[in-house]
């Protein structure tokens, strides 16, 4: 029997270190996890890093070998294919260098959930915001079939939901706590909001 495993073989979950981080911040704290980024979307930035560079280097041709090869009035033709393929590649571009794992920030201070998604440089790229008083729940979906769960938020009374992060049920616990507790509180309208 592995350290890690209890009296009756399962992972024990204090042994096992969680698959996400808490890290504290003077205004809140960051919930990141810790697990590597789908396949899907390091092929999908990898091609639009391709892509963007050949459209780059096709905008570049286009205003700048175009004169060489023809002539008469096409000028504006030119320079609007230009700005086309130019637009298009700074957005695949934009889209290649994003990072690949959403980090969740809890601000206490002003009372909001932020998803950012850093980028390679470190620059956050703000994907979605919402204000304490927007959200209707704080719950675990467990799976049926093993003791991993998702800990997740949801946005008011709606089917929507964010999901903060995933691990076994026992390692999720003092993390649902700690937001149930941060979102209890007075929202603008005066009436108490129970996560």
């Amino acid at each position: 029997m592995r350290p890690d495993q209890g009296l009756n073989g399962h992972n024990d979950d204090s042994a096992t270190p969680p698959p996400f981080s808490v890290e504290e911040t003077y205004w809140g704290y960051i919930v990141r996890p810790e697990r590597q980024p789908s396949l899907g979307i390091v092929l999908a930035q990898a091609l639009s890093f391709l892509a963007g560079a050949g459209l780059l280097t096709a905008s570049i041709g286009t205003v700048v070998f175009a004169s060489a090869v023809f002539t008469g009035d096409v000028g504006p033709m030119r320079i609007g294919a230009a700005v086309l393929f130019g637009s298009v590649a700074i957005y695949l571009l934009w889209f290649a260098s994003r990072g690949t794992q959403p980090e969740l920030q809890v601000d206490t201070s002003v009372g909001e959930i932020r998803e950012v998604i850093q980028n390679r440089v470190g620059w956050p790229t703000t994907v979605g915001c919402y204000g304490f008083d927007a959200i209707g729940g704080v719950f675990m979906d467990k799976h049926p079939t093993d003791d991993s769960a998702m800990l997740i938020l949801r946005y008011r009374d709606t089917a929507q939901t964010l999901c903060v992060a995933e691990g076994a049920g026992g390692q999720l616990v003092p993390l649902r706590d700690r937001l149930g507790q941060d979102l209890m509180i007075e929202p603008k309208t005066g009436r108490a909001n129970a996560a």
